[in-house]
C-alpha cells in the first residue's frame, strides 16, 4: 500500500521536470531569428533578397549584443538605397548585385533597416 501513496508524488516530480526542461530560456528571449542568419564570433551575417515588394526572409527582429557586428548582404531585383537607422549607414543597391552593409552595435535600442524605393522594412535590429 505505501508504494501506491508515493506514486502521485513521483508523477508530479516527473511532470515538473518535463516542464522545466521545455521552458529553458534562450538568448533571444522569444524573438524570432530569421532564417539565413549565421554567426562567426561576434559577427553575424544575414542575406536578404528583395523581389518587387517581397522581402525574403520575411522582416523579423535580429538580436545583436553591444559591440557585435551584423553583416547584412542585400540583393534586389531593382536599384534602390539601403538605410540603417541608428547606425547612420547607407548603401546603394544595384539590381542583381549584392550590397553589403556592416552594422556595429554601439547603443542599445531597436533600429529599422529599410529601403527607399519602394519603402520596405527589411528587419529590425535589437541592440542589447
Amino acid at each position: 500500500m505505501p508504494a501506491f501513496r508515493a506514486l502521485p508524488y513521483a508523477v508530479c516530480v516527473l511532470a515538473l521536470a518535463g516542464v522545466a526542461a521545455c521552458s529553458s530560456s534562450s538568448a533571444t528571449d522569444g524573438a524570432a531569428t530569421p532564417a539565413g542568419v549565421s554567426s562567426t564570433g561576434s559577427v553575424e551575417r544575414l542575406e536578404v533578397t528583395i523581389k518587387g515588394t517581397t522581402v525574403t526572409p520575411a522582416p523579423a527582429q535580429v538580436e545583436l549584443p553591444v559591440g557585435s557586428t551584423l553583416e547584412l548582404v542585400v540583393t534586389s531585383d531593382h536599384d534602390d538605397e539601403l538605410h540603417a537607422h541608428g547606425f547612420e549607414a547607407e548603401a546603394e543597391i544595384k539590381a542583381g548585385v549584392p550590397a553589403t552593409l556592416r552594422l556595429t552595435a554601439k547603443e542599445p535600442g531597436s533600429y529599422e533597416v529599410e529601403t527607399h524605393e519602394p519603402a520596405l522594412t527589411l528587419l529590425t535590429v535589437a541592440v542589447r
